[in-house]
């Protein structure tokens, strides 16, 4: 039995070399639109970032604020019971610098616990027990070098 509705026969394609051609050069064609678009929106997000980059006017104000009281950025790191250390920390107000400082812990493999985190004359304060996530230790020493240097690239 026919059917009478177009869709329920079954299909024949023609599979010659030029509408393969014609199929791969469309399709070819619809992916460098594609790259294009994505190209454009990777532009625009790298713009809109490099906007938010630029220091805003409280984020100057902070740094001026933390100079003008003295207050220098500064890493202590103890030794406390084992794997664990516990850390102190100083450094510029800056948006996004706690996240920064987690983040790259993180990455590195070492969780923050027990951490108090506060705010003032434009620096923030941090003070926390560290340990590895996988075992991992590192000396007070080495600890503090890796905080420091952290604490520079926010």
């Amino acid at each position: 039995m026919d059917s009478p509705y177009p869709s329920s026969k079954p299909l024949k394609p023609k599979m010659n070399k030029a509408t393969v051609i014609g199929d791969a050069i469309q399709y070819i064609m619809e992916l460098q639109k594609h790259v294009k678009d994505l190209s454009d929106q990777l532009f625009e997000l790298e713009a809109s970032s490099e906007e938010e980059a630029k220091p805003k006017g409280d984020e100057i104000d902070a740094a001026i604020e933390m100079k003008k009281c003295g207050i220098q950025a500064d890493v202590q790191v103890t030794n406390f019971g084992g794997e664990k250390l516990w850390i102190k920390i100083v450094f510029e107000k800056k948006r996004g610098g706690f996240t920064k400082l987690l983040q790259t812990m993180s990455f590195l493999g070492f969780e923050f616990t027990d951490t108090s985190v506060s705010t003032s004359k434009g620096a923030i304060h941090v003070t926390s027990y560290v340990e590895g996530i996988f075992g991992q230790t590192l000396t007070a020493a080495r600890a503090r070098e890796l905080l420091l240097e952290i604490i520079r690239g926010i």
